[in-house]
C-alpha cells in the first residue's frame, strides 16, 4: 500500500469537491452539501489553505485542509477538514497522513496542531490512537439560530 499525501492541484479541486460533498454528506455528519458549495469550500481552502490530495496508488481517495495562519500564524496549525472515501476507512490511512502532517508542521516550526472532530465519528478514535488528547483550554460552544 503506497500511501502519497502532497499538495492539490487546480485540476483537481473538483474530486476532492465530491469527496468532500460525499462523505460530510453521511452518517454521523448528515449535512446537506451541493456540489456548488462544496466546490466553493475546497477552492477558498485551495486559495488560502494548504489543502493537500491523499493518494493511494497513484489514485486520489481523499485530502485534507489545514490552516496554518489559525490562532497564532506559525505557531498553531489547524486542521480544517479531513476526508477519504468511505471505502479505504478503518484501513489505517488516516493515521498514517495525520503523522506526515505532524511531521510537516512541526519540520515547519509549528507547536501546536489543533482540529475539530465529531464525537461520533470514526476521526476521533484515530486521533486516540495517536495520542492527541481533549484541549484542557478550549471547548467548542454552539447556539442554534432559528
Amino acid at each position: 500500500m503506497n500511501i502519497v499525501l502532497r499538495k492539490s492541484k487546480k485540476s483537481e479541486l473538483k474530486i476532492i469537491s465530491n469527496i468532500y460533498m460525499d462523505e460530510f454528506s453521511r452518517s454521523p455528519y448528515n449535512e446537506k452539501w451541493t456540489f456548488k458549495k462544496s466546490y466553493e469550500r475546497i477552492s477558498f481552502y485551495f486559495k488560502y489553505y494548504d489543502l493537500y490530495v491523499i493518494l493511494l496508488d497513484r489514485k486520489l481517495i481523499g485530502f485534507i485542509a489545514v490552516n496554518p495562519k489559525f490562532m497564532c500564524p506559525g505557531d498553531v496549525a489547524y486542521g480544517e477538514e479531513m476526508a477519504i472515501i468511505k471505502e479505504f476507512q478503518k484501513k489505517g490511512i488516516g493515521k498514517e497522513i495525520i503523522k506526515k502532517i505532524f511531521a510537516i508542521y512541526k519540520k515547519k516550526g509549528f507547536k501546536r496542531f489543533l482540529c475539530l472532530v465529531n464525537k461520533k465519528g470514526n476521526s476521533i478514535k484515530m486521533f486516540k490512537k495517536l495520542n492527541v488528547s481533549e484541549s484542557k483550554s478550549d471547548i467548542l460552544l454552539e447556539k442554534k439560530l432559528k
